[in-house]
């Protein structure tokens, strides 16, 4: 297992996503929070969404999927393992620029 979770939850409008991750932060369910512009969904011309990229634990990913979950915004998250090989090198550095 993983020991750390990145998870992105994407929120229609900027002012959401920055309420969103101050909750989180003062939760104490993410170690880092990067909020990001993200392309309209096609549903919402009106509408800017904004993509939160958490960091959080393994053992706290599924307190602040549902902390997420439980503000009633309608936002799709995605979850993924952080993997990091010790002996090889980081995961920026893709294998072209190797």
């Amino acid at each position: 297992m993983a020991e750390f979770i990145e998870v992105r939850a994407t929120i229609e409008g900027h002012e959401r996503a920055a309420v969103l991750a101050n909750d989180i932060l003062r939760a104490g369910l993410a170690t880092s929070i990067d909020i990001a512009e993200t392309p309209r969904p096609a549903s919402r011309h009106d509408a800017i969404s904004w993509e939160l990229t958490l960091i959080t634990t393994a053992g706290q990913a599924p307190a602040l999927e549902r902390h997420i979950w439980a503000t009633g915004l309608e936002c799709a998250i995605v979850s993924r393992p952080i993997v990091t090989d010790l002996d090889g090198p980081p995961d920026w550095l893709n294998d072209e620029r190797i």
